[in-house]
């Protein structure tokens, strides 16, 4: 998947020359709490927050003179690689750069969000199971397999370690009709924890879930 589309450009980047002002500035007009800084031929110095830009010390008269953080995503990066990194600065934007250090634009949480409702089909009418396996017995095709036998589909499926040799997963349906894939899967040695029909409960629990995530990455 091609980063592309999630790239924005609206907020202009703090040229590294530009004063601690004019960043806050801009900050203020975006809503804001982090710039991108690059240089005069829009190589990638850095990211600057506006705690930084309100501290800088005496005898730093641009934003150059700072020691900047680097986080930022390459144009190849896959989502998960962006969400990782995003989310373990708490950046309210991540810089996107090409192979040279060239600044392209900058990935919001809420652009992250939108792409991952996408890939796990989170608005798409369905039913979802919760189940729960020992590592060791867990297969995704298996899985995929049972609900084949049973004229379904899988659309999306969520895993997560359980204990300590657990596997814990969500798997979403294309249709609502669950019963007879929970029957394979019990045969199968699955523990099912949870059912949801439809896709009205799947999708708030999605929305608390995204919600959630973009509390965490905005902190």
């Amino acid at each position: 998947m091609s980063l592309t589309k999630l790239i924005s450009t609206e907020i202009p980047p703090l040229k590294a020359s530009e004063t601690a002002d004019n960043g806050l500035l801009i900050m203020d007009d975006y809503k804001v709490k982090h710039l991108p800084v690059v240089s005069d031929g829009m190589q990638y110095c850095g990211l600057v927050s506006d705690s930084e830009l309100y501290d800088m010390p005496d005898g730093i008269s641009t934003v150059g003179g700072l020691n900047l953080a680097q986080p930022c995503a390459s144009l190849d990066e896959s989502i998960f690689g962006v969400l990782q990194k995003a989310s373990r600065g708490k950046y309210s934007m991540l810089p996107v750069i090409d192979g040279n250090r060239k600044y392209q634009g900058y990935i919001t949480p809420q652009s992250i969000i939108e792409e991952l409702a996408c890939l796990t089909s989170a608005e798409m009418p369905g039913g979802e199971i919760e189940l729960e396996s020992e590592d060791r017995d867990f297969s995704p095709a298996l899985i995929s397999g049972v609900a084949e036998n049973n004229s379904m589909k899988i659309t999306s499926m969520l895993t997560e370690p359980s204990g300590s040799h657990g596997v814990r997963a969500i798997i979403k349906l294309n249709g609502p009709e669950t019963s007879s894939v929970i029957q394979g899967l019990e045969r199968n040695g699955y523990r099912i924890r949870n059912v949801r029909h439809g896709d009205s409960k799947y999708s708030d629990l999605m929305e608390d879930r995204y919600k959630a995530l973009m509390r965490y990455m905005e902190m």
